[in-house]
């Protein structure tokens, strides 16, 4: 089952990149005093402790995620009646709840939509959700070849792809464009939204392969786990770590030059190179 205490247990990084993007947007996010979602707000914990404290102290915020037990366990250990509840959605659905339809004055959306394959259903039911006028902040992973390449690879492992199903699920929707930024400020602006901001941005991840895979592995698009034999999914854990770890050391190879490999415990902290989109755009008024 997708473990929302074991993600809160190693979301460190995560936090870091939140904070960073909240504080660059400090001015914008202040003034906002309405009804605001999260979406795929996972355990709840930066819902609370980072976005909520960023807003106007009027303010109130729906967390959504596609996972009942995800949402349980938020409501139990974040939630309360007077500015901050969650619940289930499936932000890709295109059966949208009227509920939801032009409700919010914000949306946040943090380390979520690289797992919609459907993108652009994503934005426009963002774009349903929100009121005229009113913005969302968005920071979605861009590319990361260790880890995308890594599943896509697996996903068609004779062994693995019957649990994994489509290998799309597994990489994001901008990892192999040439051009992240453009294709995404272009599908923006397409939907309706008027961008304020859009960059894509190097970063890495210097948590250790370990932490990370605890992680990840703790989300639901690992929610396939629950269906293998013990012995399969050790198996599959362990491929998934030597896999990513191959990589992640070609491509921290291919930028130094002439790195030379390490034993294999130091192979595994070797920063992955990844990078993010981020996006603050507008629904238009009419």
């Amino acid at each position: 089952m997708v473990n929302p205490e074991q993600y809160v247990s190693f979301d460190n990084m995560c936090k870091s990149n939140v904070s960073h993007i909240i504080n660059e947007f400090a001015k914008d996010l202040k003034n906002i005093s309405g009804k605001c979602m999260d979406v795929g707000c996972g355990p709840g914990d930066i819902t609370k402790d980072i976005l909520l404290p960023a807003l106007n102290p009027k303010a109130t915020m729906i967390g959504t995620d596609i996972m009942e037990n995800v949402v349980e366990y938020a409501n139990k250990t974040y939630g309360d009646k007077e500015r901050l509840e969650f619940e289930v959605l499936d932000i890709q659905t295109k059966k949208l709840p009227e509920k939801y339809i032009s409700e919010f004055d914000h949306i946040f959306s943090f380390h979520a939509l690289q797992w919609c394959y459907d993108i652009r259903q994503t934005f426009e039911n963002i774009y349903c959700m929100l009121r005229p006028g009113k913005t969302m902040l968005i920071l979605s992973i861009a590319q990361n070849a260790a880890f995308f390449e890594s599943l896509e690879s697996m996903a068609q492992d004779i062994r693995y792809a019957s649990y994994m199903g489509d290998k799309k699920k597994y990489v994001g929707p901008f990892h192999y464009s040439a051009r992240p930024r453009e294709d995404l400020k272009e599908l923006l602006e397409d939907i309706g939204f008027q961008v304020h901001h859009c960059s894509h941005r190097e970063l890495s991840n210097c948590t250790s392969t370990e932490i990370f895979m605890s992680l990840v592995t703790a989300q639901y698009t690992f929610a396939f786990l629950d269906k293998m034999p013990h012995n399969l999914r050790e198996e599959f854990k362990n491929e998934l770590v030597h896999m990513f770890t191959e990589i992640k050391v070609k491509k921290y190879r291919d930028r130094q030059g002439n790195y030379k490999l390490h034993d294999e415990e130091k192979e595994t902290n070797i920063p992955a190179a990844y990078s993010i989109l981020v996006a603050y755009a507008q629904k238009n008024v009419s």
